[in-house]
């Protein structure tokens, strides 16, 4: 990544939790994800994060959705009792990825995941996983308020370029209030001059690293540089970590010749663009 935060060395991490998380669902972690697992689960004595804000931004189809999923499981596992608020661009969107994309990995047999989780609700405005533990992943409305009443102890944000203000932050905030161990987990895309909650979030986090705070906010950023030529394969492999893993160069080569330039350098090489 071009910003990171640094790993600290003597600190305890639950990084590893994280990547048994991940492989009891079939997907272990590549190594980007583990580097921000291990860093963003930095925990003291006491078992409390370090880090109270975990913002990664990294092109589409790097594995997003599978470090997430990694991050509700480690503490829903972990935790008994554990109450992961997931929202997305729309409640649309955040019920899709739990139920349709995250659901079917947590109850297949062939995973041991499965042993761990009770049931899956489906209903429209219940969308829910619940654990044997006690642990809940929910899906979280766009609202103001849709945090009233809640207690969250991972608040998780996806794809907060669509995020036209703060109210999702906003919502869960004060609903972690009470819980010392709470995290933010927020993971997006670059955005556009329209996504100035995100854009806000990169600003503050790239200052971070560049004072070299090892608290607060941790954050990581994959981006190509803005003078590198697009059609270039360097500058491909220089902000895709899932390039030569998940993602094959044929794909990236493709997208290149059939999308246009600011869509690609969006999605493809994480670069904010004018909408």
């Amino acid at each position: 990544p071009r910003w990171a935060t640094q790993r600290t060395p003597g600190r305890k991490t639950l990084g590893p939790q994280a990547a048994a998380a991940a492989a009891s669902f079939g997907q272990p972690l590549m190594p980007w994800q583990q580097q921000v697992a291990d860093v963003g689960l930095e925990v003291d004595e006491d078992g409390i994060p370090y880090y109270r804000e975990v913002v990664v931004t990294v092109p589409r189809q790097q594995g997003k959705t599978t470090l997430i999923l990694a991050f509700e499981i480690q503490r829903a596992v972990s935790q008994p009792g554990s109450r992961i608020a997931y929202a997305a661009q729309d409640g649309k969107a955040a019920r899709e990825k739990l139920i349709i994309e995250q659901g079917p990995l947590l109850i297949n047999p062939r995973y041991p995941v499965h042993h761990t989780v009770d049931r899956i609700m489906r209903g429209i405005g219940n969308e829910s996983v619940t654990f044997l533990n006690g642990s809940r992943i929910f899906t979280l409305a766009s609202t103001e308020d849709s945090g009233h009443g809640k207690v969250i102890d991972l608040g998780v944000i996806d794809e907060s370029f669509a995020a036209e203000d703060d109210r999702l932050e906003g919502a869960m905030l004060p609903a972690m209030l009470t819980r010392p161990g709470a995290q933010i987990f927020n993971l997006s895309t670059a955005g556009t001059d329209k996504s100035p909650f995100l854009r806000s979030k990169v600003d503050t986090g790239r200052a971070a690293v560049a004072a070299d705070k090892r608290s607060g906010v941790a954050y990581f950023e994959w981006i190509g540089h803005e003078d590198a030529p697009i059609d270039d394969p360097a500058t491909w492999w220089s902000c895709m970590p899932a390039l030569g893993r998940t993602v094959r160069i044929e794909e990236v080569e493709h997208a290149l010749a059939t999308m246009t330039e600011g869509k690609f350098r969006r999605t493809m090489l994480n670069q904010w663009t004018v909408s």
